[in-house]
């Protein structure tokens, strides 16, 4: 009695982690907010930009590149502070368009990648923008920069699946040996 008991609880366990598996590689990170928010018009030009993500992001390969009427206005690295990414703006920041482009490394591994854009009326120099809005803000991603993110949709039903079946014979194998062992014992 006391070995079947321990069949049915080795069986058990095995059906759990079979179905807890694939929810856990699932999971990837996503943006949820940014400030200034996509589309927005903000008075005067902030000295940084965040972008919040569900899950704190990895360092490796994090990219923040911001935009603006005189071109490329990121200065240093951004950081990142739990979910939070930020990148810090030139203080020579004209007023204008911008458009935020970045990439960030999932805790998954995964790169995730977006775009967003916003309007300053006033930049960080003081100056006020040389134009009006003429720029479409957040801007469709070319082609090129898109391939990533249907390499990541293909892989993210791949992981599940092959993760679903290695860890299903694995248990399988474990049941089978914990079967045959009884088994013999009697």
């Amino acid at each position: 009695m006391r070995r079947a008991l321990s069949l049915v609880v080795g069986l058990a366990c095995a059906l759990g982690l079979t179905l807890l598996l694939p929810s856990v590689a699932s999971a990837h990170d996503v943006l949820q907010a940014t400030n200034p928010v996509d589309g927005a018009t903000v008075e005067t030009l902030p000295g940084s930009v965040s972008l919040t993500f569900s899950e704190p992001p990895l360092a490796m390969g994090t990219q923040v590149i911001v935009t603006g009427p005189t071109g490329p206005v990121s200065e240093g690295a951004p950081t990142i502070e739990g979910g939070v990414v930020s990148q810090v703006l030139s203080a020579s920041a004209p007023g204008g368009n911008y458009t935020v482009t970045y990439r960030v490394t999932a805790d998954d591994g995964h790169p995730v990648t977006g775009r967003f854009g916003f309007y300053a009326a006033t930049g960080l120099d003081g100056a006020p923008a040389a134009s009006g809005r003429t720029v479409p803000v957040a801007a469709p991603v070319p082609a090129e920069e898109e391939a990533p993110a249907a390499d990541t949709d293909s892989s993210a039903l791949f992981v599940p699946i092959l993760l679903t079946i290695v860890g299903t014979t694995v248990l399988l194998a474990i049941a089978a040996f914990i079967f045959l062992k009884t088994r013999s014992e009697d």
